[in-house]
C-alpha cells in the first residue's frame, strides 16, 4: 500500500469515527431525557384512579416510547460501539423486530386517537367507548404489530463465528416487498386516516363556534352565560385536538426521512450514494427523537388535570398558586356578573347538558 493510499483511507475513516461519536451522543441524550420524561408521564397517568379514552391511548403511547428509550436505543448503541452482535441468537430475533413493532404500536395508537376524537366530536350522541373496549383495542394493536414483524423475525440469522445478526431473505424481491408493506401499513395508510379525521374535526369545531356566536347575538344576556360555558368546553376540545394533531405531525415528520431512505435503497440506487449511510444514521436518530418529543407534546393534556402531582409541571416552571388565584378571581367575576343579571344567586350552569353542540 502506498503512502497516498494510506492517507486517503485515513481521510475517509475520520468522518465515520466522528459520525459514530455524534450518533452515540444523540442516542444517549434521547435515552436519558426520553426515559425520564416518559416515566413522569406514565406515573402521572397511573396515579389517576379514573382515565378517559384519550388518556388510555396516551398511556399506551408513553409505555411504547419508554420501552424504545430504555431498551431499544441502548441495545442499538451497544451494537454501534462494539461493531458486532454480542447479544446472541435469541436477542437477534428480538431486538430489531421489537423496534419495528414499537413503531407499529405508536402509529396505530395515533390512528386510534384520531378515530376516537372523530367519534367524540362528529358523533357526540353515540355512546362513549367503554374502558374495557379500549383496553381490548390496545391489546389488539400490540398483537397485530407483532404479527406484522413476524416475517422479519423469520429471516434474521445469527452467525456465531462472525458475531453478526443479518437478514437472510430467500428471494431478491422479498426485502422490497417487506419495505413497501412497512411504508404502506405503518406510514401512508395511517396518515390517510388521520389527516381526513382531523380535517373533519376542525371544520366541525369551527362550524359549532360560528353557531354559538350567532346564538349569543340573537339571545338575551342571560343566555350568553350558556355560550361562555359551551365556548370554554369547545376550547378544551380544540386544545386536545391540536395536541393529538401535533403528535401525529411530529410522527409523520420524524419517520419520513427513514422511509424515504429505505425506499430509495430498495427501489432505486440509494446504496450507490456515497453519503447514504451517513444520512441513514440521522434518519434513524430522528425516528428515536420522536419518542423523546411525545411526552412533551401529550404531557400537557395530562398535566392540566393533575397539576400538583406531577414533576413535569415543575419543570415547565408554571405556578400552581397563580393559576389557582386566576381561576378563583375569574369565578368570582362570573358570579358577580350573573348575580347582577339575574338579581339572585348564580346557579351552577356547568351541570346543564348542552344538546346543540358537538363539544364533549
Amino acid at each position: 500500500m502506498t503512502s497516498n493510499e494510506t492517507t486517503s483511507n485515513l481521510t475517509e475513516a475520520l468522518p465515520i469515527e466522528t459520525l459514530t461519536i455524534v450518533q452515540v451522543t444523540c442516542y444517549a441524550v434521547i435515552t436519558i431525557v426520553g426515559t425520564v420524561a416518559n416515566l413522569i408521564l406514565c406515573g402521572a397517568l397511573l396515579r389517576k384512579k379514573q382515565r378517559n379514552s384519550s388518556e388510555y391511548f396516551i398511556l399506551n403511547l408513553a409505555i411504547t416510547d419508554l420501552i424504545t428509550c430504555a431498551v431499544g436505543i441502548p441495545l442499538d448503541m451497544a451494537d454501534i460501539l462494539t461493531q458486532n452482535w454480542p447479544f446472541g441468537a435469541f436477542m437477534c430475533k428480538v431486538v430489531y423486530p421489537l423496534q419495528t413493532a414499537l413503531t407499529a404500536v405508536s402509529v396505530t395508537t395515533l390512528t386510534c386517537m384520531a378515530i376516537e376524537r372523530y367519534r367524540a366530536i362528529i358523533t357526540p350522541f353515540k355512546p362513549k367507548m367503554a374502558g374495557r373496549f379500549i383496553k381490548m383495542s390496545i391489546c389488539a394493536v400490540w398483537c397485530l404489530s407483532v404479527l406484522l414483524v413476524s416475517p422479519y423475525i423469520a429471516v434474521l440469522t445469527h452467525k456465531h463465528e462472525e458475531l453478526s445478526c443479518t437478514e437472510a431473505w430467500q428471494g431478491v424481491h422479498h426485502p422490497k416487498v417487506f419495505t413497501l408493506c412497512v411504508f404502506l401499513l405503518l406510514y401512508s395508510l395511517p396518515l390517510c386516516i388521520i389527516s381526513p379525521a382531523y380535517m373533519c374535526i376542525g371544520f366541525r369545531l369551527h362550524s359549532d363556534d360560528k353557531k354559538m356566536q350567532l346564538f349569543s347575538k340573537t339571545q338575551g344576556a342571560g343566555n350568553r352565560q350558556f355560550y361562555k360555558l359551551v365556548r370554554q368546553r369547545s376550547r378544551n376540545n380544540v386544545v386536545i385536538v391540536k395536541t393529538f394533531l401535533f403528535g401525529a405531525v411530529a410522527f409523520g415528520l420524524c419517520l419520513l426521512p427513514y422511509h424515504v431512505m429505505w425506499l430509495w435503497h430498495d427501489f432505486g440506487n440509494g446504496d450507490q450514494w456515497a453519503y447514504f449511510q451517513n444520512v441513514l444514521v440521522f434518519a434513524n436518530a430522528l425516528v428515536y427523537f420522536n419518542s423523546l418529543v411525545d411526552p412533551f407534546i401529550f404531557g400537557g393534556t395530562v398535566i392540566r388535570h393533575n397539576w400538583r402531582k406531577t414533576l413535569l409541571f415543575r419543570c415547565l416552571n408554571i405556578s400552581v398558586n397563580n393559576r389557582r388565584n386566576k381561576n378563583k378571581n375569574k369565578s368570582l367575576k362570573q358570579q358577580h356578573n350573573c348575580d347582577a343579571l339575574l338579581n339572585k344567586p348564580c346557579v351552577k350552569l356547568r351541570n346543564i347538558n348542552i344538546v346543540y353542540t358537538s363539544s364533549v
